[in-house]
C-alpha cells in the first residue's frame, strides 16, 4: 500500500466509528429538524478533525518533526543546537491536536527556536493561524463576550472570554509592528534628500487620491480621554453613486494611531507610499479645519489641493446664525424645522444663514466676511460667535473654492472619515462604561483599522 492508501484508510476507519455512533443516535421516530441538524454539525465536526488530525501526523512525519539538522542558523548569526522534541497543543476550528516538533538551543542567548514553529506560524498560545483570524475579526467587530457567544454558535468553537480577548490582542499588535516597520521603512523617502519620490511624467498620471483626516475620543483607564487620530485613503475612480445622496468607496484603508498627530503622519505617509500617491494627477486633501490637518498635509504633500469640509463650514455659519437672530432655523442635524409655525426668530436666523451659504457655495467668501464685520450683535455670546468665523474663513479662504472643485468634479465633503472615526473607533471602543489600557487601546485601533479596510498590510492576518 502507498503511504497514501494507507491514510485514507486510517481515516475511513476512524469515521466509520463515528458514523456508527451517529446512526446509534439518531431517533427517526422522535428527532426534530434543529437536533438533527445540531447532531449533523457535531458529527461533521469530529470528521473533520479525524482527517485533519491524520493528515497533520502525516505531514510532521514527511517533515520529520521539524528537524532540520544538528544546528541551525538564527536569525541575528547566532547557531542553535537540536536538543530534544517538545510537544503542544494546537487548537483550530476542528478542535485540538497535540504535535511533536524539533526544539533547538542557543547557548549564546540562552534561548530556544523551534524551525517548525515558525514555518507554520504557530506562536506560544495555542489557536492555530485559521483560528487566530476568526478570533481577530470577531474582535474587531464586537466585544469579547460577544464574540465567545457567537463564536460558539456558528463555529462550535467555545473559548473563556479571556482567551479571545489575549488572541485577538496579540493579532492587533503584530499589525501594529507590521505597521510601524512599515512606516520606518518609508520615512527615507520623505526625509533623506538623497531618496527621491519616483519621477512620472505629467502625462502619465492619472486619477485623484483622496486623503482624508480626522480626531476622536476614547476613555483610557490611565489616562482619561484622548484623541485617537484616523486617516483615510482612496481613488476618486473607486466610488460607486447608490443614490443622490450615498456614495459607496469601493476601496479604501484607514489608518489609525492614539499617538500625536506626528505619528499619524508617519503611517500616513507609508500608506500613500504603497497606493503610489506620486501616479496620482491629483492629490486632495479634505479636512475639517483642524490646523494639525492642513499642517500635517504641507509636510507630506505640499502640492495637494487642499479642501475644507462644505459641511463643517455650514454648520459654522449656521452655530453663528443662530447666536445672531436666536432661532433655530432649518438644519436637520439640529433637530431644526420640528415646528409648523416658526417664529420670527426663526425664519431670520435660516434667512441669513442660507444667504450665506449660497455665497459660501460659491466660493465667495470675501462676501461673507464682509457681512459678518457688518453685524454688531449686543450678546457677548454672539460676538464671540461671529469672530470666530470670521477667523475660521480668513484661515480655510483657500480651502473653499467650492463653485470651482464642483467644476472639475471633486469631492467637497469629508463623509468618509467622519464615518470613519464612528467606524474604527466608536462603534468598537466608545460602548457604554468602555475603559481601555492605553496599549490594549493601540493593538484594537490597529485590529479595527485593518480589519475594516479593503488594503493594507495587516489584512493577510484577518483575510478569510
Amino acid at each position: 500500500m502507498t503511504n497514501n492508501q494507507l491514510l485514507i484508510e486510517s481515516i475511513m476507519s476512524e469515521i466509520q466509528r463515528e458514523v456508527e455512533k451517529f446512526v446509534g443516535g439518531v431517533s427517526v421516530d422522535n428527532d426534530v429538524l434543529d437536533d438533527a441538524e445540531e447532531m449533523a454539525r457535531k458529527f461533521a465536526k469530529i470528521c473533520g478533525g479525524i482527517a485533519f488530525g491524520a493528515h497533520i501526523q502525516a505531514c510532521l512525519k514527511a517533515q520529520r518533526n521539524g528537524y532540520v539538522g544538528d544546528k541551525v542558523a538564527l536569525p541575528d548569526g547566532d547557531t542553535a543546537y537540536f536538543e530534544r522534541y517538545e510537544k503542544r497543543w494546537v487548537l483550530n476550528h476542528l478542535g485540538r491536536f497535540r504535535i511533536k516538533r524539533a526544539y533547538y538551543w542557543d547557548p549564546r542567548n540562552k534561548s530556544g527556536a523551534i524551525p517548525l514553529d515558525e514555518k507554520w506560524d504557530l506562536d506560544e498560545r495555542e489557536p492555530s493561524p485559521g483560528l487566530r483570524k476568526s478570533i481577530g475579526m470577531l474582535s474587531a467587530e464586537m466585544p469579547f463576550a460577544r464574540g465567545r457567544k457567537l463564536m460558539k454558535q456558528t463555529a462550535l468553537v467555545d473559548l473563556p472570554e479571556k482567551r479571545i480577548q489575549e488572541s485577538g490582542e496579540a493579532l492587533g499588535e503584530k499589525i501594529k509592528e507590521l505597521n510601524q516597520s512599515e512606516a520606518r521603512s518609508a520615512l527615507p523617502m520623505l526625509r533623506d534628500p538623497n531618496v527621491g519620490i519616483p519621477d512620472v511624467l505629467p502625462s502619465a498620471k492619472a486619477g485623484t487620491l483622496y486623503i482624508q483626516m480626522d480626531g476622536g475620543r476614547l476613555n483610557t483607564t490611565t489616562e482619561g480621554w484622548r484623541e485617537p487620530k484616523v486617516a483615510s485613503l482612496y481613488w476618486g475612480d473607486d466610488v460607486a453613486e447608490v443614490s443622490k445622496e450615498r456614495r459607496l468607496i469601493l476601496k479604501k484603508e484607514y489608518v489609525a494611531v492614539l499617538g500625536d498627530a506626528d505619528e499619524l503622519a508617519e503611517r500616513l505617509w507609508a500608506a500613500a507610499c504603497r497606493w503610489e500617491w506620486w501616479k496620482a494627477k491629483r492629490v486632495v486633501v479634505l479636512g475639517d479645519g483642524a490646523p494639525w490637518i492642513w499642517n500635517r498635509a504641507n509636510d507630506l504633500f505640499p502640492s495637494a489641493i487642499q479642501i475644507l469640509d462644505l459641511f463643517h463650514a455650514k454648520e459654522h455659519i449656521w452655530d453663528t446664525a443662530r447666536q445672531l437672530y436666536g432661532g433655530v432655523g432649518k438644519q436637520k442635524d439640529k433637530g431644526a424645522g420640528k415646528s409648523k409655525k416658526p417664529s420670527s426668530k426663526d425664519r431670520k436666523t435660516a434667512a441669513w444663514a442660507k444667504a450665506r451659504i449660497a455665497e459660501l457655495k460659491k466660493g465667495n467668501i470675501d462676501a461673507i466676511i464682509e457681512n459678518l464685520y457688518q453685524r454688531r450683535p449686543r450678546r457677548k455670546e454672539a460676538q464671540t460667535s461671529v469672530e470666530s468665523l470670521i477667523g475660521y474663513l480668513e484661515e480655510n479662504k483657500g480651502r473653499m473654492n467650492y463653485a470651482k472643485y464642483k467644476s472639475e468634479n471633486l469631492t467637497v465633503g469629508s463623509g468618509n472619515i467622519e464615518s470613519g472615526i464612528k467606524n474604527v473607533v466608536n462603534q468598537r471602543m466608545k460602548g457604554c462604561g468602555m475603559r481601555w489600557a492605553v496599549d490594549r487601546a493601540e493593538n484594537m485601533l490597529n485590529l479595527r483599522a485593518s480589519y475594516l479596510s479593503d488594503v493594507g498590510p495587516g489584512k493577510e492576518m484577518l483575510a478569510a
